[in-house]
Parts: structure tokens; C-alpha cells; sequence
């Protein structure tokens, strides 16, 4: 029997729902579109899925990719963090409403210390640069001269542990639909079962967003559904809610 890869092992790591990156403090826009009727049943629910799961490939994955090759090129650690810092910038000019960046925020700085206190000085081929990088981007954030958005400090650490580029834009997408799905049980628009049965579903809208985006560079990151930006924006306006976002 051959030995279990390294990666593989990460990636299960990073699939497991129990990974403290607060995930589970967001709906993306779910909570609003059900509350507003956008979302009322499993087919309405299929359709926001899947332009979800576009909107997301077009506007933050983009950011994952660049980050991810950020270090490539160099070991320069002074390089490669002014290059994470600019990307930091670019995603939070490009995020038109507060609700999504707070909760992009939230969990990037999650991911740092995510990979700070559990993998940092252990894992991947560029491990200690990677861990300087990381260390300074989290001092830089908490300093407010940077912002540790969430796709560009995924796309960094998952090159830092060694995950290919091919199976971090994978993993993210995943993730993102993964707790997408988790929302709508914890909303009780579908059941844990039937969950399941759509988390399967989204295999097919993230293979097809993968192969529109996946060379996609930051600058021409864009959003394609306008109305999933309105829904998230109006967040906070809900009387009630269950979500941060």
C-alpha cells in the first residue's frame, strides 16, 4: 500500500468543518435572499448556488491565483510581502460593499493565524520564508496597513504548504460552496441529507467556473452577477439575523 501524499493529507485537513477559519459566520448573501424571497425553495437555491459559485471564480479567485504565484519567482521577502500587500489592496478596491470585506477580513486574518499556530515552521517546500511572510502580513494587518483579505492569504498559504495551484483553486471553490450549503441547513431552507446531495451537485458549477477562470489575473477580476452584490449588501439591514454576513 503506498503512503498517503502530503497533500492529500492537507487538502482532507482543509476540507475538515472544523477548521477554525469562520467559515461558519457567513451566508454569502443567502440569508438576505431567502428572508427577501430570492431563495424560497431547492431550485431557486440551485440557481444562487450556482451563480454563487461563478460570481465567486470571476471576483476572488482571481486573487487566490496571484497570491499563490507571488511566490514563485523570488525568496525576496521584502518583494514578495509589498506584492501580497498590493494584491490586498487591489481585492479591497474592488469589493464594492462593507459586508463582504468584513467577513473576507475575518477570515483571512483566520487563515494567517490558522497557519501561524498550526502548520507554521513544518510544512511545505517554502516554509520558512513562507512563515516570515506570513508573521509580517498579520503585523502589517494588525497595524491597519494591510488587510488580510481572505483569497489573497488562502492563495498564500496553500503555497506556502506546498498545495499546488491546480488543487488550492479546487479547494477554495469547494470550501466556498461547502459553506454556502451549511447556511441553507442552518437556515432550514434543506436538510443535512439533501445537503449532501447538492454539495455533489456543485462539483458540476465549479469544474465549469474553474475552466473560465482559472488563468484569470487580478486585474481582470470582475463580478458577474450584480444582484448577489446587492443581496450582500443589505446584511445589515435585516431586522433579524442569524449570520455576520
Amino acid at each position: 500500500m503506498d503512503n498517503i501524499n502530503k497533500e492529500d493529507w492537507l487538502l482532507w485537513q482543509f476540507a475538515d468543518s472544523a477548521l477554525p477559519t469562520g467559515g461558519f459566520i457567513a451566508s454569502s448573501g443567502l440569508e438576505v435572499a431567502i428572508q427577501t424571497g430570492y431563495v424560497k425553495d431547492t431550485d431557486s437555491l440551485s440557481l444562487f448556488l450556482s451563480s454563487s459559485i461563478e460570481n465567486y471564480a470571476y471576483s476572488a479567485l482571481p486573487f487566490v491565483t496571484d497570491s499563490w504565484q507571488v511566490l514563485v519567482p523570488t525568496s525576496d521577502e521584502e518583494v514578495i510581502l509589498e506584492n501580497i500587500i498590493k494584491l490586498d489592496d487591489l481585492y479591497e478596491a474592488c469589493t464594492s460593499n462593507v459586508i463582504t470585506k468584513r467577513a473576507s477580513k475575518a477570515q483571512g486574518v483566520a487563515m494567517l493565524t490558522l497557519f501561524s499556530k498550526s502548520f507554521g515552521e513544518e510544512f511545505g517546500n517554502n516554509r520558512k520564508v513562507g512563515d516570515k511572510v506570513v508573521d509580517r502580513l498579520k503585523l502589517e494587518v494588525r497595524k491597519e496597513n494591510a488587510f488580510g483579505h481572505l483569497p489573497i492569504t488562502f492563495g498564500l498559504v496553500s503555497k506556502c504548504l506546498g498545495i499546488s495551484l491546480e488543487r488550492a483553486q479546487q479547494l477554495f471553490l469547494f470550501l466556498f460552496s461547502r459553506a454556502a450549503l451549511s447556511a441553507a441547513v442552518r437556515l432550514n431552507i434543506i436538510g443535512p441529507y439533501y445537503s449532501q446531495r447538492m454539495l455533489s451537485e456543485c462539483q458540476t458549477f465549479v469544474e465549469t467556473s474553474l475552466k473560465k477562470t482559472y488563468n484569470i489575473k487580478a486585474d481582470d477580476a470582475a463580478q458577474t452577477s450584480p444582484i448577489l452584490d446587492i443581496l450582500q449588501g443589505r446584511h445589515d439591514k435585516l431586522y433579524s439575523r442569524l449570520f455576520n454576513s
